[in-house]
């Protein structure tokens, strides 16, 4: 790696590396280049300026959790992030990228008690204070690997302002907000249902949960009427039938509801049936939650275990008894039969069917697919149950949200996500905000002996309510529980910066945020309880974009878990591929925010792009360094700055005459430009300002793919070849050309691929670091039509005369005469040289005999078929070429008519088969019309 200085360091180093190929090694290696500028973007990090007069941009990372490692998601969520940052940054914004973790209750507190257990040790043996000193002591020891790993993608983050969720400051911010909330009559306590992991011992938020369809069982139970001569249509006299997933659960049933328009039922609305197994009557109730067409129509209501029955309970003022505890048991009271109580409660459900079975009332028993959740980290299946908690009323913020997405304060990209984002704000329910677990922001509310409820002051929000003088004479109890790791992340834009303390220079410069970065699947849990939080408590929307991104899924389309193993290691993927192959992968995968399945020939991609990157740079480093002995001062003040140029780095920091922009500017002025640097400097200009744009409407998928055809394609292949000649002879205007234009492809790849790119701009002579330098802006000095369309009429040339070589038999190294007919031959004859290098051809005036043509747009290529080829011999093996054509076609047209493969077979399939008849009918046209001559 080279060394240039950090940021603020300008001074020359001892020695600047000569301009020759010889400062980089013969192939490119992520291994020998990456680490040592990753190291450097973590011990010198990119620190943002706060008192700086720049418009600030800030993104502030998605925290990762403190217990993580580094998966895909993370590795492309990041890689969009540092993108836009080192754009950003380029560009001349006071760019801040913040980085930090969040405390993750659940899966530090489960990775923590399983090391304790594992030393026969667990939490309540420790006590509530020594077991959060074995949390901070497992942090500082293991926690935050990530963020080293994440590092070695490149990120260029002010790791000076990383930040925790449980730091002082934001531990901080949390309490205030809850202070805040509860004094306006937005927090309170209340009974809900609420998701219930029995392992952990503590409510999950539905982020919590996984979600896995299993096989499972729909059983259809008879409940008796207390009517015997009444009847329901869906079953027989004097019974109404009940379909459950859950017969355990039926003795905590206190009701019956059927639709209130259902036919079937409104003579039995006001009627009570029995529950089996035991000797109570529940009413049978209207309600319009029932949908009809399901299942038998009738639903038994269970208040305290189910979310729907719940709310039909509230509505009817229903009691909300429970009959499974907090550890996933039958409980022992009044309403369990005996023979239940304590009973696991999957072991219950069995034994409560194969009761209804003896009793008679299992009616039926089929096989049903069930959705359940498990706890993400314990992976147990949750448990529904009913239990007080901490609430905070959504609603009145979420219509604060409303109003800011319709005055258009903040934008969702892809945009067909502001729709998701009004809909589940519009039916916003109360958040459950408290957690029965150690390991996190405690509750700041007390309790005294009486059971009556204290909150600090909202005058001194960070006063313990058990040190409030004028509670001296209680005796207080501060509420176990902490808070849901949400209630800290929401507030991790400005949190992050410094509230409650909005005064702090960080706060007022980077507050808000411009972009946030994420995926999709967050967008409820996470994206709108920032957006609610920002307008709640500091009046402002928190970002003003909302970038998101799709899922990254294995080759199959499936998401990638341990227990499929189907899981990739992104650190794999940078020892085999490098770190820069895989963000251009990341990048060049990211569109619209789709799903993104793995393709390894993507990473393939990127790593032959950097070698080739790599390769012109050498290519171009050599050509400047043999020029250079033999580059005179012309006594032209514009020449003899342009040979200053070719000759040395010449960075604006410490006052050299010309920069690489410059540069440009300056050679464009020559008359002695060839056709090939006037249209690479034309077609620089087009795609600097295609990508900036790309790049400003948050497209990072289409901004790389633009950049690497142009790079690869159009640098690469066509100008360096075009340029040759002239290199060889130390033209300067083209020498020039070469440097400025590498220098500023460079440039516009840096944010994609920043170290294949530092390092080759260090090597060119650069003594600041690329990712301080300034990002190209377009020229229109620069746009060049006719060099475009003359340039197009050479390639044409080129490529016509090769694919004519192809069809003679001949191999690309052989030379062959052609003749260029059209309005562009002239063009295309002035500029012989370039053709005949690249082609390997020689342009001839007039060809005599029988000819083969090809046009390629507008320009006629013609050669000698008498002399080249014997012409029997390949008229032959044309015609079988053409037999060929057809038996292909006819095989994939015979696929597509028959209905069963087009039924069975994959769309990416049949696709290929409509391109083979479209491809092959091309070939076969072109060579009818070349035999034609021959008849």
């Amino acid at each position: 790696m080279t060394d240039p200085h950090t940021p603020d360091q300008t001074s020359t180093p001892d020695q600047t590396p000569e301009n020759d190929a010889s400062v980089l090694a013969k192939q490119f290696d992520p291994k020998a280049v990456e680490p040592g500028w990753a190291a450097k973007w973590r011990n010198e990090p990119f620190r943002a300026d706060a008192t700086s007069g720049k418009e600030p941009f800030t993104i502030v990372i998605p925290p990762p959790n403190v217990t993580g490692n580094l998966h895909l998601g993370h590795a492309l969520d990041n890689t969009l992030i540092d993108t836009l940052i080192r754009y950003k940054r380029m560009a001349g914004f006071e760019a801040l990228y913040l980085p930090g973790m969040d405390h993750a209750g659940i899966s530090t507190q489960v990775v923590v008690e399983r090391q304790l257990r594992e030393q026969g040790v667990s939490r309540h043996d420790l006590g509530r204070e020594k077991f959060l000193d074995q949390v901070w002591e497992w942090k500082a020891e293991s926690g935050g690997m990530i963020l080293e790993q994440l590092s070695r993608l490149g990120v260029s983050a002010d790791w000076t302002r990383e930040r925790f969720t449980m730091d002082e400051g934001l531990s901080r911010a949390v309490r205030h907000q809850f202070v805040k909330l509860y004094h306006e009559g937005f927090a309170y306590r209340g009974e809900r249902i609420v998701n219930w992991d029995p392992a952990s011992q503590t409510t999950l938020s539905e982020l919590e949960i996984d979600r896995e369809v299993r096989k499972g069982k729909m059983y259809t139970l008879s409940y008796r009427l207390r009517d015997p001569q009444a009847a329901a249509s869906n079953g027989e006299a004097g019974e109404i039938r009940i379909a459950t997933v859950r017969p355990e659960t039926i003795f905590a049933d206190q009701a019956i509801a059927v639709h209130p328009q259902d036919p079937r039922f409104a003579h039995l609305v006001g009627q009570e049936a029995r529950i089996p197994l035991t000797d109570r009557y529940v009413p049978i109730i209207a309600d319009e939650a029932v949908e009809m067409e399901f299942g038998v129509g009738a639903l038994k209501i269970t208040p305290a275990h189910d979310p729907t029955d719940f709310e039909v309970g509230e509505r009817h003022g229903l009691a909300r008894p429970s009959v499974i505890d907090l550890h996933g048991n039958l409980t022992r009271d009044e309403l369990v039969p005996a023979e239940f109580q304590g009973l696991e409660r999957f072991a219950a459900r069995k034994a409560v069917v194969k009761a209804l079975t003896e009793g008679g009332d299992l009616l039926e028993e089929k096989d049903h697919d069930t959705a359940i959740g498990l706890s993400e980290r314990t992976k147990v299946p949750v448990e529904p149950i009913i239990s007080e908690q901490w609430y905070v009323k959504m609603k009145p913020f979420a219509e604060q949200v409303l109003a800011g997405l319709e005055r258009g304060e903040m934008q969702l990209v892809p945009e067909r996500y502001a729709k998701v984002n009004r809909d589940w704000l519009e039916n916003i329910r109360d958040w459950n905000i408290s957690r029965q677990l150690w390991w996190g922001h405690q509750i700041p509310a007390w309790y005294d002996e009486q059971g009556n409820l204290y909150v600090p002051d909202p005058e001194q929000p960070d006063l313990d309510c058990d040190q409030d003088p004028r509670y001296a004479h209680l005796t207080l109890r501060r509420d176990p529980d902490v808070f849901d790791t949400w209630f800290s992340s929401n507030l991790w834009p400005f949190s992050t910066l410094g509230w409650p303390d909005t005064d702090s220079e960080d706060f007022r410069k980077f507050y808000p945020t411009q972009v946030l970065v994420t995926g999709y699947d967050i967008l409820f849990f996470w994206v709108a309880r920032m957006q609610m939080a920002g307008y709640g408590l500091t009046g402002q929307a928190p970002f003003s974009t909302v970038m998101l991104h799709g899922l990254y899924l294995d080759a199959k389309g499936q998401k990638m878990s341990k227990s499929k193993g189907n899981g990739i290691d992104p650190l794999e993927l940078f020892d085999q591929y490098g770190v820069d192959a895989s963000r251009f992968a990341f990048s060049f995968l990211s569109t619209g925010g789709q799903d993104i399945k793995h393709d390894p020939r993507r990473f393939e991609q990127g790593r032959n792009f950097a070698n080739k990157l790599w390769n012109a740079a050498r290519f171009a480093m050599l050509r400047l360094g043999e020029a250079l002995p033999n580059l005179q001062t012309s006594g032209h003040e514009a020449d003899e700055a342009l040979i200053q140029y070719v000759q040395g780095a010449l960075d604006d920091s410490v006052g050299e005459t010309l920069r690489s922009r410059d540069a440009l500017s300056a050679v464009r002025a020559r008359a002695d430009l060839s056709l090939a640097d006037r249209w690479i400097l034309s077609r620089l200009n087009a795609v600097t300002a295609e990508a900036t744009a790309q790049l400003d409407a948050f497209d990072i998928g289409a901004a790389i793919r633009t950049l690497y055809t142009f790079t690869w394609d159009e640098f690469c292949d066509w100008y360096i070849e075009a340029a040759k000649p002239a290199l060889s002879e130390g033209k300067l205007s083209t020498l020039v050309t070469l440097k400025a234009t590498l220098e500023h492809i460079l440039k516009l790849l840096h944010p994609f691929m920043p170290f294949v790119t530092s390092e080759l701009y260090g090597a060119l002579g650069h003594r600041r670091q690329l990712a301080v330098h300034s990002w190209p802006q377009p020229d229109e000095a620069l746009h060049d039509a006719d060099a475009t369309r003359a340039f197009d009429a050479l390639r044409a040339a080129v490529a016509a005369a090769r694919s004519l070589k192809s069809e003679l038999g001949l191999s690309p190294q052989d030379r062959l005469s052609v003749a260029v007919e059209g309005d562009l031959a002239a063009t295309v004859h002035e500029n012989a040289r370039v053709v005949e290098s690249i082609a390997r051809v020689n342009l001839s005036g007039d060809l005599e005999g029988r000819t083969l043509s090809l046009v390629e747009q507008g320009v006629t290529v013609r050669a000698p078929l008498e002399g080249t080829v014997d012409l029997n011999d390949w008229i032959g093996k044309q015609k079988k070429r053409l037999a060929e054509f057809d038996k292909q076609i006819k095989q994939a047209q015979g696929k597509l008519s028959n209905e069963g493969f087009v039924a069975r077979a994959p769309a990416e399939v049949i696709e290929e088969e409509k391109r083979r008849v479209a491809d092959f009918g091309t070939q076969r046209e072109r060579l009818t019309q070349v035999l034609a001559q021959f008849e």
